[in-house]
């Protein structure tokens, strides 16, 4: 993501002083740039379960960063860190702005006398309650700890210590109390937020203490004149727990925080009111009805399945709750490290990137479109700033910047212009994530309330950076970057120039589907610009250089080029497709992201060459996932990079749904192409899936694929093409897919609107009517 990690000067002379003390550690930039890294072999500790939705072990991860987080989209954390960090929290000027720490008043230890020899303590993060659990198995009691930010009341963190007491065989055992030493560690004061000192008080009879202060610096003095107030309420935690020779206890401790101090005091109280079972047991109930909901299942590869359990773990635990006690404050987006991260450089300081719209979007839009929604909504919030960015660089329309996080302006690092300046293709990335939506949801209200003016500002925006070349007769767009950042400062990337022409025609498109409430001046021009963009392309290899006067044989980072053929689909020969994905594999360097394996995995399936698709699908997770709790580095081993990536995450998923399973959104129609089981997998089943209102289910086996239906929406009445003829989806009816495809799913036409042509790279007049 950013180009090259210029402010690590000091780090680098740290790094030659280790060098003659022979321990060799050479960092990476996980931000692109031509810098290597070889870190020291992290070790990795064993899942000992047999469960793929819970992942077990007896002794953490050496290296703190491959804990697990917990979270619920409002608050999270990782499991026994010292920072809190809230949605929409950001502490820092422009490109300092970063998430801002909340000590973890919430980080309760038990005493390492519980959790060494002789015990054997089970560390578990369990993916169907949404908690983190410590278990002792002691000689007089069972110790069980669970971790967990509450999906009910969203503004908590809870802490909850149950002692079962075992009976003792001894009747003249003298020590008839059992006593269980514990810790809070909430870590050192905050940097980024000027708390005033705590207040100590009695609230339900339980001693707490409260403290509210505002974060430091704002991000941006128009944007944001003010700095932001939190608020946080916290149970005291006493040096041990003392538990009668007989019977049980459960001991609850929590901590609140919410930008409005009435709104945490009122959570803290609520939560201290709840009996402590009956508190979990909301926050169980809560989680699983969002898996219940859709999910992915895979049986005959016990790994992978728990890989796919724990990426929608991490990713549903950085979204909003659907229900809670008190409403939700407004969304801020996904970042790649998730919300439990972002402080730092290395978690990306919890900013949004493209990696939102072209990574994770597709997965959780397919399977749940309401937080894709809300994904979108945070672009909407912010398109006044993109329109002024726009203004300042000369440019008309919505220009969004590379990073963002509370105002939405540009905050990218200052060590890091280039991306900032350059990497353009993230407003057009929105506008594709935009047409994703509207063909999977036909959202009528999405459009009228901001759809149609965010589609075509961003297409006004990509009309003004096009330049007419009048030798070639092609539109060019100079001084950008593509995805692969080893390359800046390039004219007519071939991704770009896709991804923005795409964004031209949608703009068409929109403003036939907006113009009973929204009008458009001349749309026809979008698409006539659109039409003679121009597009690299090698008549004699056959092929699509990355960009215009690109050199065959230099390395690039990652994806780039070959995203033509998926994310977007792009129109081309089969023998292109082979050529752009053969040659691409051979210069892609080794110490890239994950992202760019799954796609390339989706390449070869469409190819049929499932043999070199298992090859680069493995490439694409098995380096990545650490273990025990699954989580993902952005770099392969021995590097780590950021954590815990979704991003990569995202790509995975892709991966299997639009790979193995082959779906494929259309504007007009869903098609499934060559679906097939994953390697090593007996069934593959797509819980859940969201297409105009309906709720399918695909269930993949080695000798068939059948899709069946739970619900469908009676104003967009659907037929499916099985292999052999169409077959009106109806509720509780399933549909054996014959062949291997396309199958085609449609419904009625939305509105007397022509289809986007989507072609871009003619250097003669669009015909009229297209």
């Amino acid at each position: 993501m950013w180009h090259f990690l210029a402010k690590n000067k000091q780090v680098a002379a740290m790094l030659g002083l280790l060098a003659v003390a022979a321990i060799v550690v050479v960092f990476l930039s996980t931000r692109g740039s031509n810098y290597t890294t070889v870190e020291a072999q992290v070790e990795e500790s064993v899942d000992v379960s047999d469960d793929a939705h819970v992942f077990s072990t007896h002794s953490l991860p050496t290296d703190d960063r491959l804990m697990p987080s917990i979270g619920n989209g409002h608050i999270a954390t990782n499991i026994f860190s010292d920072a809190v960090y809230m949605n929409g929290l950001y502490n820092g000027l422009k490109g300092e702005s970063h998430r801002a720490r909340i000590p973890a008043y919430a980080n309760i230890r038990l005493n390492s006398t519980l959790t060494h020899h002789p015990f054997k303590p089970v560390y578990t993060l369990d993916t169907t309650e949404g908690a983190f659990k410590v278990r002792v198995d002691r000689d007089r009691s069972i110790v069980v700890q669970r971790i967990y930010a509450h999906r009910y009341y969203t503004r908590a963190i809870v802490n909850q210590i149950q002692v079962i007491s075992k009976p003792h065989v001894d009747p003249h055992f003298i020590h008839h109390e059992i006593w269980i030493a514990i810790s809070l560690m909430q870590g050192p004061k905050s940097k980024d937020i000027a708390f005033k000192d705590p207040v100590p008080e009695i609230i339900e009879n339980r001693p707490s203490w409260s403290t509210c202060g505002q974060t430091k610096e704002s991000e941006d003095p128009v944007y944001q004149p003010m700095p932001v107030e939190v608020c946080l309420y916290w149970t005291s935690v006493p040096d041990h727990l003392v538990v009668p020779q007989h019977g049980a206890r459960v001991f609850t401790f929590v901590m609140t925080a919410d930008k409005n101090k009435t709104v945490a005091r009122q959570e803290f109280v609520k939560v201290l009111q709840e009996e402590g079972e009956e508190l979990y047991r909301k926050h169980v109930a809560e989680w699983q009805t969002i898996l219940h909901q859709a999910g992915m299942d895979i049986e005959g590869n016990l790994h992978l399945g728990k890989i796919v359990n724990g990426i929608w773990y991490y990713l549903l635990s950085s979204l909003p709750s659907q229900n809670s006690y008190q409403p939700l404050d407004r969304f801020y987006g996904l970042s790649p490290t998730g919300l439990a991260r972002g402080a730092t450089f290395d978690d990306y300081e919890g900013h949004n990137f493209w990696d939102t719209e072209i990574w994770m979007f597709p997965s959780i839009l397919l399977l749940r479109p309401r937080y894709a929604n809300k994904l979108l909504q945070y672009r909407l919030d912010t398109a006044f700033v993109a329109e002024d960015l726009a203004k300042i660089t000369g440019h008309k329309g919505y220009r969004y910047p590379w990073e963002s996080a509370y105002t939405g302006r540009e905050a990218t690092q200052p060590c890091c212009p280039e991306v900032a300046e350059f990497e353009q293709h993230i407003t057009a990335d929105i506008a594709f994530a935009a047409r994703q939506y509207l063909a999977t949801t036909r959202d009528e209200i999405w459009l009228q309330h901001g759809g149609c003016n965010i589609v075509t500002h961003i297409a006004d925006f990509w009309a003004s950076r096009a330049v007419i070349n009048y030798t070639t007769g092609y539109f060019d767009i100079a001084n950008v970057m593509g995805p692969d950042e080893d390359h800046s400062n390039v004219t007519n990337s071939a991704f770009t120039n896709v991804v923005a022409g795409f964004s031209l025609y949608l703009a068409q498109y929109v403003s036939c589907l907006c113009k009973s409430y929204y009008l458009a001046k001349n749309p026809d021009h979008w698409a006539n610009i659109a039409w003679s963009l121009a597009l690299p392309y090698d008549e004699v290899l056959d092929y699509h250089p990355e960009f215009q006067n690109y050199k065959r044989g230099e390395s690039i980072k990652q994806a780039d080029a070959v995203l033509l053929g998926f994310p977007l689909q792009y129109p081309m020969n089969m023998s292109t497709r082979a050529n752009d994905l053969a040659y691409y594999e051979t210069v892609t360097r080794d110490s890239g992201p994950a992202m760019t394996w799954g796609m390339h995995a989706i390449g070869h399936l469409e190819l049929g060459d499932n043999e070199q698709a298992a090859v680069v699908f493995n490439r694409s997770y098995v380096p990545y996932v650490r273990e025990p709790f699954k989580i993902w580095s952005e770099l392969r081993r021995p590097n780590i990079g950021a954590v815990n990536f979704l991003t990569g995450m995202g790509g995975f998923l892709q991966a299997l749904i639009f790979g193995y399973a082959g779906i494929r959104i259309h504007l007009d129609r869903l098609e499934i192409d060559k679906p097939q089981l994953p390697p090593g997998v007996k069934k593959f089943k797509i819980r859940g899936i969201k297409y105009l209102g309906a709720n399918l289910t695909m269930n993949i086996e080695s000798e068939s694929t059948v899709m069946s239906v739970s619900t469908v929406d009676d104003r967009w009445p659907l037929t499916m093409f099985n292999g052999k003829y169409n077959v009106t989806l109806v509720p509780e009816t399933t549909v054996t897919l014959r062949g291997t495809g396309p199958f085609v799913i449609r419904s009625v036409q939305w509105k007397d609107c022509k289809l986007p042509i989507d072609r871009i790279g003619q250097n003669y007049a669009r015909p009229v009517g297209t």
